[in-house]
């Protein structure tokens, strides 16, 4: 089939109602192609009718005959193939339609997964931050106490020291 078809996509494939369409025009065009060689097929049956009522006096009637009898052959098998290709094209929109429902699930599990991976990783970094603050407020309270400290040890060491005069 020449047809290219692009259809717009979705969020997890092709846009549905393009695919449906793209499959109807496919089958009408199908439908038309079959009643067309249904039409043909049957003009060409009056043909063979009048030309098998006539007497063959003509060698010229009679190649024309034959013409007839083979595009009535060509026809046939036309018609005959048609169905099947349209079949093929159902089949393979319904083997896709199944990989989509598939893939669609799969991306929900997967989905439900990293959700929870997300939630413990979440409640992990609160448990960690909340022990850091914990460790930080600890130290910065030690620190300040080491700075007192520190201060009044200066202080001492300058009351002790003698002054001069």
């Amino acid at each position: 089939m020449a047809d290219t078809q692009n259809f717009r996509t979705a969020f997890r494939g092709f846009h549905r109602q393009d695919v449906v369409q793209y499959i109807e025009m496919i089958n009408n065009r199908h439908n038309a192609q079959v009643a067309q060689l249904n039409t043909q097929l049957q003009t060409a049956r009056e043909e063979l009718a009048q030309f098998t009522a006539a007497p063959a006096q003509d060698n010229g009637l009679q190649a024309q005959l034959d013409a007839a009898l083979a595009r009535i052959e060509e026809l046939e098998a036309q018609l005959a193939s048609a169905p099947v290709k349209t079949n093929d094209e159902l089949e393979a929109y319904r083997r896709a339609e199944r990989a989509e429902r598939l893939a669609k699930e799969r991306a929900e599990q997967l989905t439900a997964q990293i959700n929870g991976v997300l939630a413990e990783a979440t409640t992990r970094m609160e448990s960690v931050s909340d022990e850091l603050t914990d460790a930080v407020d600890n130290l910065s309270a030690k620190l300040a106490t080491s700075k007192q400290e520190l201060r009044s040890a200066v202080d001492a060491l300058y009351a002790i020291r003698p002054q001069e005069d």
